[in-house]
């Protein structure tokens, strides 16, 4: 099952290879995600105000059929700003599955105790 990667870019022109990368490391998250899942990578060459060196953005939101999860970072190249925002990304998406599986193993801990009570 793989989720469906959308791609959109603003004052630059991507390449298929950092495509490519970008969509290879997306595809880790599979385990996560059921195949309904779609994945928008936005990808924006901006202006520094400082000292007017470019700026990459890049955000990742994914829609999933119950949770929505985004992420974003400006960096000075692209590789970086994505690899800095799909760790953010895979860090929460992380966090939200083991949260849900504690959850589900205290309330059936909870059932499991009240069981026994009644026994």
């Amino acid at each position: 099952m793989i989720m469906n990667i959308y791609f959109q870019s603003k004052n630059i022109d991507l390449y298929q290879d950092t495509k490519n990368m970008m969509a290879n490391r997306m595809y880790g998250l599979n385990k996560f995600f059921s195949h309904d899942t779609n994945a928008y990578i936005d990808v924006e060459r901006t202006r520094a105000s400082h000292n007017g060196d470019d700026l990459y953005h890049v955000s990742i939101k994914i829609d999933d059929a119950h949770n929505q999860y985004f992420a974003e970072e400006y960096k000075e190249n692209i590789r970086k700003a994505f690899d800095h925002a799909y760790g953010d990304m895979f860090r929460m998406v992380r966090s939200h599955r083991s949260k849900s599986r504690n959850l589900a193993r205290r309330a059936g801990a909870r059932i499991k105790r009240i069981f026994r009570r009644q026994k």
